[in-house]
This record gives C-alpha cells, structure tokens and sequence, in this order.
C-alpha cells in the first residue's frame, strides 16, 4: 500500500528531476541547476525514509498495531524547544554580521535548545505515565537548570542595565533609574498588601519587565554610548606638545599642592623668590643646591617641584623632539611636565629617560616655562 507521505515524497523526487534536466541542459544555469539538483536529493532522502517507516502507517491486519505500535502512543506534549532553537540559529548568523556577543547569545541558545530537547524526549519514553516521565525529567533537568537560568538572567540584566546607563545622558539617567525606583517600591508594596495575589500575574509582570529591560537594552546596545567626555591631565599636555605653556590649562584645575610624605624621590627642585631655579639631590650627604642633575637611564625616577614665587608655575623636563605618530618627518616638544603650582604649593613629576644625552644636540634640562635664563642641566650616565 502506498501511502499518502510516499506519493508526496516520490512525486516531489519526479518533479523536481524533470526541472534540473530541463532548466540545466538547455539554458545551462550553473546556480539554478545545483538548486535543484539539491531539491532533488532531499525529496530522495525524504521518499526513501518514507517508504522505510511507510509513514507510520499501521496494517489493519496486526491485532497487536492497536496497543503497540507508534501510531498508539500519546501525543507528545507541545515543546518550546524548537522555537528556542530555531532562535538561536537567527542569532547566530545576525552575530556573523553585526556584533559578537549576538553570536554568542546564538550558541548559549543553541545548546540550552539541543540538551532540554534531548532530556525532554528521553524522559517522555521513560514509560506510559505522563506525570512519572514528567517527573523523571525534573529530576534529571532541574539541578542544573535553576543556577544556568539564575546566572544567565543575571548576565543579561546586567548587560542590559549597562547598556542603558552608557546610552542615557548624564541628566536623564538619574530621572529614570529614579522612577525605575519608585515602580519597584511600588511593586513590593502591592504583593505585600496582596500577600494572595495570583502568581500567574506575578509571573506575567516580571515576564514583561524582563523583556522590556532586554529589548531596552538591546536597543540602546546598537545605538551606541553616549560621548564621555575625556578629562585633560599633563600626560595630555606630554602628549600634545603643550607642556612649555605659561598659562592655566584644564589639567591645572583642582591640582592637589601637596604630595604625600611617602613619596620616593630623588631630589627637589626649587623656583626661589628672586627667581632663580635650583635642585638639591635628596640622600647624599653635604649636597647642597645645584644647577644639574644626574638621572639613571631607563629608571623610573621622580623629583619634587616647589614654588616660592608669587606667581603659579609649572615644572617641565625638556628631552628634546620626538616623532608625531609614524611620521619621522614631523617633530614634537618630548616633555612631561607638573599642573601649575601656586605660591608655596609643591609637585610631583614621575618620568623615565631612554637616552644618554652627552653630545645631544639639545642637552636635557628642567625649566620653568615664564622664567628666562632658568634651568638645571639633566645628565644621564
């Protein structure tokens, strides 16, 4: 007896036979042919299962087919598994084009769809009792169903959260994590005055805020972060070039006047009253004021600035030129410098010299950016 899924499977392998040799040797589509001559093989595939299972089809003439056959077992239960998979293989390949963790959000998808699917269908041929199976899979499922699920909706709150409060302005983020605030408050307040309200409403809301604070999330996640504004320091000032400046600069706002007694420095350098500019090595014995300096190479090495001048001032350690970016061509300043220091205030300068500087065209030197004439020679052995 041919049954209905054979005649539908063989006429599907026919069909589609008679299409890849009529539209492959005449027009000689390379693109179209393979399409079909794949539709082909899988209608084949298809027939030939058919016929093997003869569509589940059960004889009239067994007694037994009744009772035994697979044709009389209870329909399974409906499964949220495939929905889940078929999810996570869109996410998969939307991760292959927009962004990594898309990707693997399709593969944690994925496996959680592939293993509940695998334990849902071994426990639902555990034996002819719905409720035992159901129970067989609980206890196979449960131990390590409840912490994956706990950490991945915590991972995906998280996110989210993150997502958002990078996305919303410096101003509206107080405002709605404020109201967020009062909703949950509120929220607790109602199930305590309510301590018999249904759980299936429970439920629904946090079902709906979840999804909610995902797609927010999501959302704000390719609408990219807000711009955060970056705060100027010296190393800014290093970097750009603009550590001679006489002149206040954002990275001289609040600068902290002192430094801790802790600080491991090797000498101090002084702009007196009368403007003239000293340095006293720090740890030797009968040192007195000096106009140089030696400084290891390649040695992490920091001195104090101190400013007895009526004026604020900055300390600055010139190293000559370096190259801008790749280009040898192009020169800028080498310096690193301290944030203006006022009158009796006191500095730290951490830096590290690369290079000896005997014979350099441009000896090293500290000096005092406003102060001419000012400076104390840098010698590294």
């Amino acid at each position: 007896m041919i049954t209905t899924g054979m005649k539908l499977m063989l006429g599907g392998v026919v069909v589609t036979a008679v299409a890849a040799w009529t539209y492959g040797f005449p027009r000689g589509g390379t693109l179209g042919t393979t399409g079909l001559i794949f539709a082909f093989a899988s209608f084949l595939l298809l027939a030939v299962v058919t016929i093997a299972i003869r569509d589940a089809n059960v004889s009239s003439m067994d007694p037994t087919a009744a009772a035994e056959s697979a044709a009389a077992r209870p329909a399974p239960e409906a499964s949220p598994w495939p929905i889940v998979g078929v999810i996570g293989a869109v996410l998969l390949v939307l991760g292959l084009v927009t962004y990594p963790v898309v990707f693997v959000f399709g593969i944690v998808f994925l496996l959680a769809a592939a293993i509940e699917w695998m334990v849902e269908a071994w426990s639902e041929r555990a034996s002819a009792d719905a409720e035992y199976n159901g129970e067989i899979r609980e206890r196979v499922a449960n131990p390590a169903e409840f912490p994956v699920l706990a950490a991945l909706v915590l991972v995906v709150v998280v996110y989210s959260f993150s997502r958002l409060m990078l996305w919303l302005s410096e101003s509206s983020g107080p405002v709605l994590f404020g109201t967020l605030a009062a909703l949950v408050l509120g929220g607790g307040f109602l199930f305590a005055y309510q301590p018999r309200l249904d759980r299936r409403v429970v439920r629904s809301v946090g079902a709906m805020a979840l999804v909610a604070l995902v797609a927010s999330g999501a959302a704000a996640a390719i609408a990219g972060q807000r711009r955060i504004p970056s705060e100027e320091t010296t190393a800014t000032l290093a970097e750009e070039g603009r550590c001679a400046t006489p002149d206040e600069t954002e990275a001289d706002h609040n600068a902290s006047q002192s430094v801790a007694a802790k600080a491991n420095v090797m000498a101090q350098i002084t702009l007196n009253a009368d403007g003239t500019l000293t340095a006293l090595p720090l740890g030797l014995r009968h040192a007195g004021p000096t106009d140089q300096l030696t400084i290891p190479r390649s040695a992490q090495s920091n001195v104090l600035f101190r400013n007895d001048n009526a004026t604020s001032r900055r300390l600055v350690l010139d190293m000559g030129t370096r190259p801008v970016g790749d280009d040898d061509t192009q020169l800028m300043p080498n310096q690193v410098c301290t944030a203006l220091t006022e009158e009796g205030g006191t500095q730290f300068l951490s830096f590290s010299i690369g290079v000896a500087t005997p014979g350099a065209a441009t000896p090293y030197r500290f000096f005092v950016p406003g102060v001419e004439g000012q400076s104390v020679a840098v010698v590294v052995p």
